[in-house]
């Protein structure tokens, strides 16, 4: 059965509520660093209400939000309930767009937008069943492979857990070639923009978990 973490924060919102009320899940309440929901270990959500999204960006919250989400998890979602461009704000729709737009094309986050805390619920629910118990089928993790070149390193290196497309293309150029990123060291890893300890200790998990279990 799926088990969701749930920051203390949460636990009188109508999304916790709901999440109670649905057998197919168990529930752990306690105190996050950062991140709403975790429904695995490297998965984590945060929820905001469309206001609070908006007066995030405002006083740059959001961002340092991020930042933190990305440090700790290799895939931060953020769930808004509502429609950010109806709400009272200093911020103009083309800056929002800018701020949104920055979010997910630069910072590679993704961003989802919700109605109500029922469909939040139901969207967590579902996420961590299919991050643990998987999808009950089998689907290739990569079907389009590219030809022998600068994108075949990127591709390999994308394949490592938390590793998009901007970490995959700095990896290649600071270590010269996907055998030497694979090779290196968590402390090496470390030294590159935007790998942190945790991101690296993930990639080397991957790596070597297959001779950690014949071993």
């Amino acid at each position: 059965m799926p088990h969701i973490i749930v920051d203390h924060r949460e636990s009188r919102s109508a999304v916790i509520q709901a999440l109670r009320a649905d057998p197919a899940v168990t529930l752990e309440v306690k105190e996050l660093s950062c991140g709403d929901y975790l429904v695995r270990e490297d998965v984590a959500i945060e929820r905001k209400s469309a206001t609070d999204f908006v007066l995030s960006i405002f006083d740059q919250r959001l961002f340092q939000q991020v930042a933190r989400l990305k440090q700790e998890f290799a895939r931060p979602i953020f769930v808004v309930e509502g429609d950010v461009f109806k709400t009272r704000s200093q911020i103009s729709p083309q800056s929002l767009q800018g701020a949104i737009s920055y979010l997910v094309a630069v910072e590679g986050v993704t961003l989802l937008t919700y109605d109500s805390p029922a469909q939040t619920a139901a969207l967590i629910a579902t996420m961590a069943r299919h991050l643990q118990d998987g999808l009950g089928y089998e689907v290739p993790t990569r079907a389009a492979k590219p030809k022998l070149g600068p994108d075949t390193a990127q591709f390999l290196l994308e394949g490592l857990p938390g590793c998009g497309p901007k970490t995959a293309k700095t990896l290649v150029s600071t270590f010269g070639s996907p055998l030497a990123a694979f090779n290196a060291s968590v402390e090496e890893l470390c030294k590159v923009p935007g790998v942190g300890k945790k991101t690296a200790e993930r990639f080397r998990d991957a790596l070597t978990w297959r001779a950690a279990t014949e071993a």
